[in-house]
């Protein structure tokens, strides 16, 4: 019994660590200057809380469903995959729709001002809040706040380019890499962009351009999308204002 308790402990423990190192020292010093009491949190705080939670919950459900593997297992993975990139199971032998799971969740990532990576979790939070404005009709809000009025515009130009990113490294590991199932190069090239460190057991047998791609898409990931992006442009704005004209969509 005593090593199953350690190991439950231990598994609790580092999950605990890895929670706090992904939502970002601001937040932490909000809620020990606040006490823990919710109604002073500001509108990032408890964007930042109740995403890492919901996100949290869904993962460890779902690979619960998925694998053969305890419920504190699929709540550590579930922890890690948008974080620190722990695994105490092999995730070789992970499932299509496991692994899946998993890169849905290093996809997203952590909380900016955090350690993690990822498109960011606050940028997943204003792409739902844009949706489900666009779908009822009214305007962007959360927790008795109003959204900064780019900030939709902003999460769909970071999740667009991180899509782009994601694709084009996948196709192109496909291309130097044909031998390989098309799962574990989707799962290695997110967790380089997630710069989450996970991986189903390929990374010792890619080749030298898929090492090379894999360390691009980590710089990639480190420094942001829109810090990547703006490097070879920076426009001083626009003199000239066209029409506005109109376009279906949908």
């Amino acid at each position: 019994m005593i090593p199953y308790q350690s190991d439950v402990l231990l598994n609790l423990v580092t999950s605990g660590f890895i929670f706090w190192g992904g939502i970002g020292f601001l937040v932490i010093w909000e809620i020990g200057k606040t006490r823990f009491k919710w109604k002073k949190f500001s509108m990032h705080t408890k964007v930042v809380l109740s995403v890492s939670i919901l996100l949290i919950a869904v993962g460890t459900v779902f690979l619960r469903m998925t694998e053969n593997i305890t419920w504190l297992g699929a709540f550590f993975h579930s922890v890690s995959a948008r974080t620190a990139g722990f695994s105490s199971y092999d995730l070789g032998s992970f499932s299509n729709a496991g692994l899946l799971t998993l890169v849905v969740l290093m996809f997203i990532g952590a909380f900016p001002g955090s350690t993690g990576g990822g498109i960011k979790t606050s940028t997943f939070f204003v792409l739902l809040q844009g949706i489900k404005a666009s779908s009822t009709n009214c305007s962007e809000k959360a927790f008795k706040y109003a959204l900064p009025k780019d900030a939709f515009r902003k999460a769909s130009v970071i999740f667009l380019l991180a899509l782009g990113v994601v694709i084009t490294g996948t196709y192109l590991m496909v291309l130097f890499e044909p031998q390989l199932a098309l799962m574990d190069i989707l799962f290695e090239i997110t967790s380089a962009f997630g710069t989450v460190g996970l991986s189903t057991g390929i990374t010792r047998t890619l080749g030298v351009d898929s090492k090379l791609l894999s360390i691009l898409i980590m710089l990639i990931g480190r420094l942001g999308l829109l810090t990547v992006a703006t490097v070879w442009h920076f426009g001083k704005g626009e003199r000239i204002k066209y029409p506005e004209g109109n376009i279906m969509i949908g």
